[in-house]
């Protein structure tokens, strides 16, 4: 009975550490990578020219690819705050060159990036990027939230209910054991004649 219960015991607190991992890893937002070519054959644009992120806040790597002609010069991939300071800025020189830039999308309008969160420059739709050696010809793009914002609180809220409703079975199944325990000592014969024994003051 003592190896069965111990085996039961065992079996339930390996099938907690999973919900233990899920919740420590719940804080961390999700990744999402994105390839934007900047220039494409002659033309000055970037594709995508908008990118959509399910989420925020979501962790967002950029590799830019310059794409386009020798003749077209360098690309950048900029993006400015609100007050038109740049805040990220990547360059690629030639063609077949590889630029990459890593942030996280917080909201719809910010952006945290080296340790500091900032407004972004809008667009008609959302957070502008944009080539600076080619704005005027209008390579521009956008990063636009899609779905439900802020759906990570939701998240943790799902994992963390998981969590408790792991304990509160874990809990029930233990004293379940020690219930089922002693139930089946207290019915064992061996039982019964040992309290016979003892209340017939016999060893």
């Amino acid at each position: 009975m003592r190896v069965a219960a111990t085996c039961v015991l065992l079996a339930l607190l390996v099938a907690a550490v999973p919900l233990f991992s899920l919740d420590a890893r719940a804080g961390d937002p999700p990744r999402l990578e994105m390839t934007v070519e900047a220039g494409v054959g002659d033309r000055f644009i970037f594709d995508p020219v908008r990118i959509v992120v399910p989420s925020v806040p979501i962790v967002l790597n950029i590799t830019l690819v310059h794409n386009g002609t020798s003749a077209q010069g360098l690309h950048t991939f900029t993006i400015r705050d609100d007050a038109g300071a740049l805040r990220i800025d990547i360059t690629v020189n030639n063609p077949g060159d590889r630029a990459t830039v890593e942030f996280t999308v917080t909201s719809p309008t910010q952006i945290t990036y080296g340790g500091e969160t900032f407004t972004a420059q809008a667009s008609g739709n959302g957070m502008k990027f944009v080539c600076l050696p080619h704005e005027q010809l209008n390579m521009v793009g956008d990063i636009v939230v899609g779905g439900v914002s802020a759906p990570m609180a939701q998240n943790t809220g799902i994992v963390i209910r998981a969590y408790w409703i792991g304990l509160i079975g874990l809990g029930a199944m233990l004293a379940w054991i020690v219930i089922t325990y002693f139930l089946i000592k207290t019915s064992s014969r061996h039982f019964k004649d040992a309290r016979e024994h003892v209340r017939r003051g016999l060893t």
